[in-house]
């Protein structure tokens, strides 16, 4: 339900700028085939776009107000422990600390998750029985529509069917019907025929028949009705401007206009004769054409399409690389590309070596006073030395980061005195490796810079001179797990391909495997091959959470490294 309600909601945003730029640049123009097809296409793009998915590096601001309104429509409830017949919901320590922070209990904190797949429901039943009541109104209008066709005879117009009714309507046209008043047919059949015959020509119809599916799927968005309300008067120009090219005088055809501007209520399939405003339909055919070089200024779409796809990118997992797993001193990696992640936090523990002298041990965030505390919960937001931070949000990671090294920095800058300032990093395991890989690349990003920052004032360093004044060190916890209950099924399919590339041997790939199966073909896999030189690669699909990495890992690291 979260995903539809997500799309919707991204469909809603590009509607809405389709209309301000058609209303901006486009509206005034007598190019009507051009604004016709701009209309048509235009909210054919609307329901595409959404659709397409790139990659980015990682989130920038532009894109932080389209993550908090898909974390908050297709976020995951946090799993449920069901015992005796009943469910307790189970916070993780992160989550905690925020509630706390906030001053609230955790059953506070309870009541509002239990909540939160109610209120999704609740938003999506609202949507579709306002979609069905808007459905309901149209197929009402066309059944009535159809049924004063079907009252009166029809009779053979070209290769259309002509209807006159006898009843005080305003005339208008649907599918290959015209339907003409008894009065219009006395008076005035020509112009009023030829004005509903260009409607059929054009297959106005199609058009309405399209742009009410946009106001079923959008009936809450008010650039929805403001869009099929720009089409059919470009319609209405469309066919004026055909009756005026067949030869009908422009002035008494305005004056007929005129006559004819108050009527009854038109079926809403339906195009009728004076279905548009008056003033704009004489001003229309009154107004100088506007030079075809105006068609230019659909170029326009092109950067606003752009930036559109670019707002709703998400940052990049690279699908197919190889996350090496080190299993144990027998199982080697140096032939398995590393994964972002695998090779970020292979850096942070190489620097952390290096900080400790090569002595790296087991380090908490309660070690020492210096020890800076980060956190990610299942839900991907941040706390860093206990201050919250939105999920993605890593232009302020970044810069408290930074504003915290370089204070660490600043107590110690003119001393002999040695500078460990320590950062230890500990997410949930329902966290998403995306986040993690996002928020790793911006804590080293941050290290780098501020070492930067010291090297220019000190007219440049080296880099053994950089890790003593300020070195890199990261220390990572366990991913927070409350009972083996909560570890991955082992009878469930996952979603990662792992490679075996043994030494001088033929390589194999297990897919999808569940971790049952895959300790069982890692098994028979060791018993036919050397494990000696092997290297194992881990694929994994995009947002796969880190409880399923780590999982995994687990299962190739004592099941390769038993003897």
């Amino acid at each position: 339900m979260g995903t539809i309600l997500f799309y919707i909601f991204e469909s809603t945003l590009c509607l809405t700028i389709l209309y301000f730029l058609f209303r901006l640049f486009f509206r005034k123009d007598t190019l009507f085939r051009t604004n016709r097809f701009l209309l048509l296409a235009g909210t054919m793009a609307c329901t595409l776009l959404p659709l397409l998915q790139i990659d980015v590096p990682q989130y920038t601001t532009l894109q932080l107000p389209i993550t908090t309104v898909r974390h908050l429509l297709t976020e995951k409830e946090i799993d449920v422990q069901r015992e005796g017949g009943t469910g307790e919901k189970h916070l993780s320590e992160e989550a905690s600390l925020l509630m706390a922070e906030k001053g609230e209990g955790i059953e506070g904190d309870r009541t509002n998750v239990i909540h939160t797949i109610p209120v999704i429901w609740l938003l999506g039943g609202c949507y579709f029985i306002g979609a069905l009541i808007v459905l309901a109104f149209l197929l009402l209008s066309t059944i009535r529509m159809r049924r004063l066709i079907r009252s009166y005879p029809a009779c053979n117009y070209g290769k259309y069917k002509l209807v006159i009714c006898p009843e005080k309507i305003v005339s208008f046209s649907w599918g290959h019907t015209i339907v003409l008043s008894q009065e219009d047919y006395e008076r005035n059949p020509g112009e009023i025929l030829l004005h509903e015959q260009m409607h059929l020509q054009h297959r106005h119809t199609l058009d309405l028949l399209w742009m009410e599916c946009i106001v079923i799927f959008h009936w809450f968005n008010p650039a929805a009705w403001l869009l099929m309300r720009e089409l059919r008067e470009v319609h209405e120009y469309e066919a004026d401007n055909g009756v005026i090219n067949n030869g009908i005088d422009a002035t008494e055809y305005q004056l007929l206009l005129v006559k004819k501007s108050v009527g009854a209520r038109l079926y809403s399939m339906a195009c009728g004769f004076n279905h548009s405003k008056l003033k704009n339909r004489i001003t229309m055919m009154l107004k100088r054409r506007t030079n075809n070089w105006a068609r230019l200024k659909l170029l326009l779409f092109v950067p606003v399409a752009a930036g559109t796809l670019y707002a709703f990118a998400r940052p990049e997992v690279k699908k197919t690389v190889g996350q090496a797993i080190n299993a144990s001193a027998s199982v080697k990696q140096n032939s398995v590309q590393e994964s972002e992640l695998q090779q970020l936090e292979a850096f942070f523990t190489r620097k952390a070596n290096d900080a400790m002298g090569g002595k790296m041990e087991s380090q908490t965030e309660k070690s020492t006073d210096r020890f800076y505390s980060f956190f990610v919960n299942m839900r991907n937001k941040m706390m860093l030395n206990q201050e919250l931070i939105k999920e993605y949000d890593v232009e302020t990671l970044s810069a408290r980061l930074k504003d915290l090294l370089r204070k660490e920095y600043r107590k110690v800058a003119n001393t002999d005195k040695r500078q460990v300032p320590g950062l230890f990093v500990r997410y949930d395991r329902g966290s998403s490796s995306t986040a993690i890989t996002s928020y790793l690349r911006t804590i080293k990003e941050a290290y780098l810079q501020v070492r930067g920052e010291i090297s220019g004032e000190l007219g440049g360093v080296s880099e053994a001179r950089l890790d003593s004044l300020l070195p890199i060190f990261v220390s990572f916890g366990e991913p927070k797990i409350y009972s083996s209950k909560y570890k991955t099924a082992s009878d469930i399919f996952l979603p990662i391909e792992v490679s075996l590339y043994p030494k001088g041997g033929t390589s194999s790939v297990i897919k999808n495997p569940s971790l049952q199966e895959l300790e069982l073909k890692l098994k028979d896999y060791r018993t036919v091959a050397n494990s000696d030189g092997l290297s194992v690669g881990l694929k994994f699909d995009k947002d796969v959470t880190m409880g399923i990495v780590e999982d995994v890992k687990e299962v190739i690291r004592t099941t390769l490294s038993h003897k």
